[in-house]
């Protein structure tokens, strides 16, 4: 009898230790679910590069998506229709990613540079810099830095979504270099889109702004990374 009663008592030390062993794992699981998982650093997601399925706003957007391989020099015309501003850009992509793009008017005078692992945003006019790409500098010509073709391939694919009618595709010429154009209808009227053979923005029209290419080359100013 004495072995039975021993045998029942481990039985039951055993019995209550697994019950306090699923309460503790239960409890654990209710505090990961209440919390959530934790957070976790995770690679930038690069733009789509998908086409949209139609041939005219597809052509533009192989180009402009092709600019990262480009090599060049170009000057724009900015016209924001926002309060009427005026204002002139130079572009410049280099080999080994570096890029430079510099907005200009009345109120500012502005250096966008990426160089190597430096990022840097100048105000030539203060001769001061910040240690990052702040578009918030030029924020009042409605665009970013990467106006050059990037933040333009994003419009295009939103108003292939937003469209309203057939775009109409068709090749133009702009700073003595052949474009491939396409018109976009949407709601708030047509919008146009040009890009050069070589991936930089050559035109466009739309209700807030205007650009358009007036100078071009295919060989870099790295006299800008001087600056």
């Amino acid at each position: 009898m004495r072995s039975v009663s021993v045998l029942c008592r481990g039985a039951r030390s055993l019995a209550s230790r697994m019950r306090r062993a699923l309460i503790i794992a239960l409890a654990l699981v209710a505090s990961a679910c209440s919390s959530g998982d934790r957070p976790t650093l995770q690679e930038p997601v690069p733009p789509p590069t998908d086409p949209t399925g139609n041939d005219d706003i597809d052509a533009v957007l192989a180009l402009l998506d092709s600019v990262d391989t480009a090599l060049f020099t170009a000057d724009y015309r900015i016209e924001t229709k926002f309060g009427t501003l005026e204002s002139s850009a130079t572009v410049v992509r280099a080999s080994g990613g570096r890029l430079s793009v510099t907005v200009r008017n009345d109120s500012r005078d502005i250096q966008f540079t990426i160089d190597g692992l430096d990022q840097t945003t100048c105000d030539l006019r203060s001769n001061t810099c910040d240690a990052e790409l702040n578009n918030a500098r030029i924020s009042d010509t409605q665009l970013g830095y990467q106006f050059y073709a990037p933040a333009f391939a994003a419009r295009l694919r939103a108003d292939a979504i937003r469209r309203i009618g057939d775009p109409e595709g068709y090749t133009a010429e702009f700073a003595g270099e052949p474009a491939q154009c396409v018109d976009v209808v949407v709601s708030g009227g047509t919008k146009t889109y040009c890009a050069l053979e070589t991936g930089p923005l050559a035109h466009f029209v739309g209700a807030d702004v205007a650009v358009e290419v007036t100078g071009y080359s295919p060989d870099p100013d790295l006299t800008v990374f001087d600056t």
